[in-house]
């Protein structure tokens, strides 16, 4: 199954002009995590790592070009094209803590 995250019509829009399809989840928690499944958005780097850990594949919608004025903005696919939208898949995160000395 296919999930794509996000609460932006824009780009569910993008996604399904360039061929992804899924059902479409504005947020999601740990309990939504199955293996096997691909999940596409932009989320934080502990639920990415709980989805890879989980036996799934995570797709990270990245927009490089974004201005600053677009950011928290919805976006056209068209604009989303513009700032450079593309899907990079995330393979592997490994998270180890700081020691904080004083």
């Amino acid at each position: 199954m296919i999930y794509i995250v996000t609460r932006h019509a824009g780009a569910v829009a993008w996604l399904r002009a360039k061929g992804f399809g899924g059902e479409v989840v504005p947020h999601l928690t740990g309990d939504q995590i199955r293996p096997g499944n691909i999940y596409i958005g932009v989320l934080p780097v502990p639920m990415i790592k709980l989805i890879l850990d989980a036996g799934s594949r995570f797709y990270l919608l990245m927009l490089p070009e974004v201005t600053p004025a677009q950011r928290d903005q919805e976006m056209t696919p068209t604009e989303m094209d513009a700032a450079g939208a593309r899907l990079v898949e995330v393979k592997r995160i490994e998270i180890a803590p700081v020691d904080m000395k004083e």
